[in-house]
């Protein structure tokens, strides 16, 4: 019942609205018990194409009900507002939960995994450097003794409309690129130009989320892999990779602290 819990209550408050003394509750607390159960046995339901209209618990409702499908027949099922099912994304095909297997993945090669990464806090009193990723990098990780820092953006399914999709992957394209160029820094009072990332990756779910972008991608150093069937294209060396970037964020490092999620020295 839970994915049509909205559906429901906009059904009950539809026959509320003709006179019927129907409750308008969330599904997770009409059919709880006191004990915190969840209590069907009784329940009083209107299906359609594998979609839960109605759900009715209680027993003045359900007659109230009943009596009035006997009075006006399937004109009393008409008033009743109807949609698709609500889509479920599988866990493991949301960016979440990507980002979260690939920060375990690479603990155990990387010294530092920083998730989600936006800008770094000020040092003491100062805010420099200043360091902001734009759009935000969902993977960066660290490789001190290699002096190696990669970049990974993640891309997942999503439910739009009914459908489960994968992100649109102009969108993906566009902000993989950017790790390029990233991040934006400043360092006393002068702009650094150029990337701390030797690596970038666009990562999906799957090989054949990247069919419709791989030859566009050839002509790009940006390596592709996908979460659960491996390296589909290997990263080469980030032409606008700047050592003196690098070496600013590495040294700065604990000032990004809150995004580390992982690593052999986390």
């Amino acid at each position: 019942m839970k994915p049509y819990s909205k559906l429901i209550i906009a059904n009950c408050d539809k026959l509320r609205k003709i006179g019927l003394n129907i409750h308008c509750e969330p599904v997770s607390s009409k059919f709880k018990s006191r004990s915190g159960n969840i209590y069907v046995a009784g329940t009083i339901a209107v299906v359609e194409n594998n979609v839960m209209l109605l759900a009715l618990k209680y027993e003045e409702e359900i007659f109230e009900f009943l009596r009035a499908l006997l009075r006006e027949g399937w004109n009393l099922l008409s008033v009743l507002e109807k949609t698709k099912p609500k889509t479920i994304v599988k866990p493991k095909e949301r960016e979440k939960e990507i980002k979260r297997y690939l920060a375990v993945a690479l603990s155990r090669k990387f010294d530092y995994v920083l998730v989600d990464v936006k800008q770094n806090a000020p040092k003491g009193e100062e805010w420099d450097p200043f360091i902001r990723f734009s759009p935000d990098a969902d993977i960066i990780a660290v490789s001190k003794n290699e002096n190696r820092i990669i970049g990974i953006e993640v891309k997942g399914y999503r439910s739009n409309r009914g459908f489960i999709q994968k992100a649109n992957i102009y969108e993906a394209i566009g902000e993989v690129m950017m790790y390029l160029i990233n991040p934006q820094m400043t360092y006393r009072g002068k702009r650094i130009e150029g990337s701390i990332f030797d690596e970038v990756w666009l990562c999906y779910p799957y090989k054949e989320d990247f069919k419709d972008s791989k030859k566009v991608m050839e002509i790009t150093p940006i390596g592709l892999l996908s979460a659960y069937e491996g390296v589909i294209k290997r990263a080469e060396r980030n032409p606008f990779v700047n050592e003196k970037a690098k070496e600013i964020f590495l040294e700065n490092l604990d000032t990004l602290g809150s995004y580390i999620r992982g690593g052999k020295k986390f």
